[in-house]
């Protein structure tokens, strides 16, 4: 086949419509890279070369930019000089140290080797030749092309899928809707039990002694004052007059403002201080799918830190479980505490649902659902689905113990960090809301002096991710990955993963706690008004 030259429309309309004779694994080939397949070569491509997979990543962010809607996007690649400067990024980052003479090249194919066929790599491509440049940025355009595309078809697949289990949950409900006696406009209020629900309305709770968590800000009233989920400190109730701002909602313009504690003017306090979550709302804090969460959310009661510090025990466990210094002795060697039918018994774990999914990706990079949720509802059905599910994939954990524990950190610190942004968020709207009488600023006072001590374990379980990677390690990256982890390895392939923000979250939150501190040592405190 020899070279090839760029895309035109038709070829692009052709992909689109799963007509076309080129695949993936053939781009692949004619770039020479050397790649892991299946056995049918379909579904992931594996690089085991650093090199290529920042090449890969690269390209990544470069389609996260291009238009989302089929006919654009053809029309998009269609143009002439579309993605040049896009391709000569790629080629000034990335040419020379894959495809250059000198170096290592064995992350590149050769040409005569076994199973290279001659046909897709008739010569050897190096990037100080011209033409063989040329050649690069040509299949490098092709490829990014196709990763764009195969978002679109992967989205439409999953349009499909939804749809096909949504139509499959209506029939069900009516067939077991009693046809004697019930009008055809009859739609039960709730469904039936073993009728799948609604993402935001039937997720289990979590029990705290399964599935130590931060306990929230807004846990019931009813919670007793003895309960050991509020072992730490707490907070007087609320009145039930008090109101309970949305999770997500525009925020005021605002700042930390400290204020002496002893003032004899309580009243001051609203003209000092506008608030402090400006920083939640220039990333985003998003409540629910349409910006706010149930208007029947509960007063305040109480807020632990006991849920995070026991997180850090329950993962330090984990290590010990997994890693090989959990041994045990057995003669004059040490063999891994592992019981002997972990491996038999380990359950491959399949993946988020559909409906989570979309969520999820709402959630993360707002993209537009007709899925309905609700964070805090959202939230636990992610945690409940990795300690149930990934970590039943027990084969997986092992095929690389320190990866799965460090992503396992990462991925339950963020999930804690979004549950205490989210009571920040509600403790800064309702406390604008609030009166400026002494004992209204007192008990402000208090519930803020436990929040920052939430914050501070957040902080502690976030530090703790580089005892196991390390501490250069990329957070936000460690995110990532356990986020493709929990997706599943169908939706891993499938579509893209952009990097959330973790890190700079954290540095916000330690700022924020840093900047409390230091107000408490001159006998000062914050009010959020």
């Amino acid at each position: 086949m020899g070279s090839i030259g760029y895309a035109t429309s038709k070829d692009w309309l052709d992909i689109m419509k799963n007509r076309s004779k080129l695949r993936m694994h053939e781009l692949i080939e004619r770039l020479g890279l050397r790649a892991k397949w299946s056995q049918n070569k379909r579904g992931k491509t594996n690089f085991e070369s650093a090199l290529v997979r920042d090449l890969v990543t690269d390209m990544g962010d470069i389609v996260a930019t291009v238009p989302k809607e089929s006919d654009d996007l053809v029309k998009f690649l269609s143009a002439e000089k579309s993605l040049n400067e896009q391709v000569e990024g790629l080629l000034q980052k990335h040419g020379s140290a894959i495809w250059g003479r000198v170096g290592d090249r064995e992350h590149l194919i050769s040409v005569g080797e076994p199973g290279v066929e001659e046909e897709l790599y008739p010569r050897d491509l190096y990037f100080e030749n011209e033409e063989d440049r040329e050649q690069i940025r040509i299949l490098l355009h092709w490829w990014l092309g196709m990763k764009a595309i195969n978002v679109i078809l992967a989205r439409d697949r999953l349009d499909r899928e939804r749809k096909k289990k949504e139509e499959n949950k209506r029939a069900r409900i009516e067939m077991e809707v009693p046809q004697e006696g019930v009008s055809s406009a009859f739609v039960p209020l709730a469904p039936n039990s073993g009728v799948p629900a609604p993402l935001n309305t039937n997720i289990p709770p979590v029990p705290v002694a399964e599935h130590p968590r931060h306990v929230q800000l807004y846990k019931a009233e009813t919670t007793s004052r003895g309960s050991p989920i509020s072992v730490a400190v707490s907070t007087p109730p609320e009145s039930s007059q008090s109101p309970i701002g949305p999770a997500q909602g525009q925020l005021g313009g605002g700042h930390f403002a400290p204020v002496n504690v002893h003032s004899s003017h309580p009243s001051q306090a609203q003209n000092v201080v506008d608030g402090v979550w400006n920083r939640l709302a220039e990333v985003g804090i998003h409540g629910s799918r349409n910006g706010s969460m149930s208007s029947q959310a509960t007063p305040v009661a109480g807020v632990s830190v006991a849920g995070i510090r026991q997180l850090g025990a329950e993962i330090s466990q984990l290590v010990s479980d997994l890693t090989p210094q959990a041994t045990a002795t057995n003669g004059h060697c040490a063999v891994p505490a592992v019981p002997p039918d972990a491996q038999r018994n380990a359950v491959p774990y399949p993946g988020l649902d559909v409906e989570t999914l979309y969520a999820l990706r709402d959630y993360m990079y707002q993209e537009k659902t007709e899925v309905e949720w609700e964070e805090e509802a959202l939230l636990r059905r992610l945690e409940t689905t990795w300690r149930d599910g990934v970590r039943s994939d027990y084969n997986r954990m092992l095929e690389n113990v320190p990866a799965f524990i460090a992503r396992e950190r990462a991925f339950l610190t963020w999930i804690e960090l979004k549950r205490h942004l989210a009571d920040l968020q509600r403790a800064g709207t309702r406390w604008g809301e609030e009166g400026t009488t002494a004992p209204e600023i007192e008990r402000r006072i208090e519930q803020h002096r436990t929040l920052m001590g939430a914050t501070r374990e957040i902080i502690r379980s976030f530090e703790d991710i580089a005892q196991v990677a390390g501490a250069g390690a990329d957070h936000d990256e460690l995110l990532r990955q356990a986020l493709v982890v929990l997706a599943g390895n169908k939706y891993a392939v499938e579509l893209q993963w952009k990097s959330v923000e973790f890190v700079g979250l954290m540095q916000w939150l330690a700022n924020a706690l840093e900047n409390y501190e230091k107000e408490q040592e001159g006998d000062t405190v914050y009010y959020f008004s």
